[in-house]
């Protein structure tokens, strides 16, 4: 699923969605935080204003966790998304928010100008939030603050990729403890759930305050086991397609039929020959780690042609696919290696960055709801 991540420069009229701004910075009664529609609906839900106009109210509930300003932990709050008398009017509101009791002036020092990162869950309607609040007063947010600027230029409000996040805090040595490093924590989670050290080893260096809990791994497993299901859905899809357009002569689902499978699909050409092909999913952008197993790098090794079909940047219906033909040079190359290993010390998988393999252009997959089972 893609992610659903905006930024937006806070206005006086935002900062009334505190109780302490509303009281001692007078700048209406709005008391909530405006969605700007081009980027809320038009970007990130441009089916939600259909799903409010089915529904006998138009307020969407929505569990949010804010996070800053600066190194200020999680603040799990219950609020409400609403949709106004008019198509742009969407607002992030309920009741006011408070200072928490351990930190009685947390959002006081915010101010008109500075910023809330979203990054919202939910495919189709937002079901939960996580926000951050990025303080220009605040020494830990002040070189972070300057390259949202930078990045936001004359906007108000602007959608954001995790290539973006990663580039802000690469760039200006935002501070591991920061929290807007929770919005890339789902990669190593995903990486972490399928084995990869380098997943790992970024959840370790998290702050001993932010743990993750059993229910968030069992969460990340679902959705890891989930998304390679729904990956395998996309390319049955394009095979079907292939097979309709003659490019192939026929293909199985060779995963579906057998789960410890060492390929997922085969598929016969019209030459006569015969192509295996493992697919490698991620709900997230296209450079995120892969994994390949032992069993599998013998297979590419051995077959005739294997193929790794990489699907990536997946939402509810489309995705998009990269084909790495016959890698069977690098099954060979890596096996070598595995040679070299002390008698009974085995290694049963490698984590492979995407631009080690030559990977074809970008092929858009789409699945119509009405094709679905």
């Amino acid at each position: 699923m893609q992610r659903k991540l905006a930024v937006k420069r806070l206005t006086a009229s935002d900062l009334t969605f505190f109780e302490w701004h509303f009281k001692n910075r007078p700048a209406g009664k709005q008391k909530a935080i405006n969605l700007n529609a081009d980027i809320f609906i038009k970007r990130l839900y441009p089916t939600l204003l259909d799903y409010v106009q089915t529904q006998t109210g138009s307020k969407i509930p929505l569990d949010l966790s804010i996070y800053g300003p600066g190194l200020e932990g999680e603040y799990n709050l219950q609020r409400k998304i609403v949709r106004g008398n008019t198509y742009k009017n969407w607002r992030l509101n309920g009741e006011f928010v408070t200072n928490p009791d351990e930190s009685p002036e947390r959002f006081n020092i915010l101010e008109p100008g500075d910023f809330i990162i979203f990054d919202f869950n939910g495919i189709s309607v937002p079901v939960s939030a996580k926000a951050i609040f990025v303080a220009g007063k605040h020494l830990t947010d002040a070189s972070l603050h300057v390259a949202i600027d930078s990045f936001l230029g004359n906007s108000k409000m602007e959608s954001l990729t995790p290539i973006d996040i990663r580039k802000i805090i690469n760039e200006n040595f935002v501070i591991s403890e920061h929290p807007i490093n929770e919005l890339v924590l789902d990669d190593a989670l995903e990486d972490f759930v399928q084995g990869g050290n380098q997943g790992l080893q970024k959840l370790l260096l998290r702050p001993p305050n932010r743990k993750l809990s059993p229910i968030d791994l069992k969460k990340a497993k679902e959705t890891a086991q989930a998304n390679g299901r729904r990956c395998e859905e996309f390319v049955n899809e394009y095979l079907a397609t292939q097979k309709t357009l003659g490019n192939i002569l026929d293909y199985i689902w060779q995963s579906n039929e057998n789960p410890v499978s060492v390929y997922d699909f085969s598929l016969d050409l019209p030459d006569g020959s015969r192509v295996l092909i493992d697919v490698k999913s991620t709900g997230r952008d296209f450079t995120q780690l892969f994994h390949v197993s032992l069993g599998e790098l013998r297979c590419m090794a051995n077959a005739e042609r294997y193929d790794i079909y990489r699907v990536f940047s997946m939402d509810h219906d489309a995705a998009k696919l990269r084909i790495a033909k016959n890698v069977k040079d690098f099954a060979l190359e890596i096996l070598e290696v595995f040679k070299k290993l002390p008698k009974g010390i085995y290694s049963d998988s490698v984590s492979v960055e995407p631009s080690f393999l030559f990977f074809d252009g970008e092929i858009n997959i789409q699945i119509d709801e009405m094709d679905e089972d």
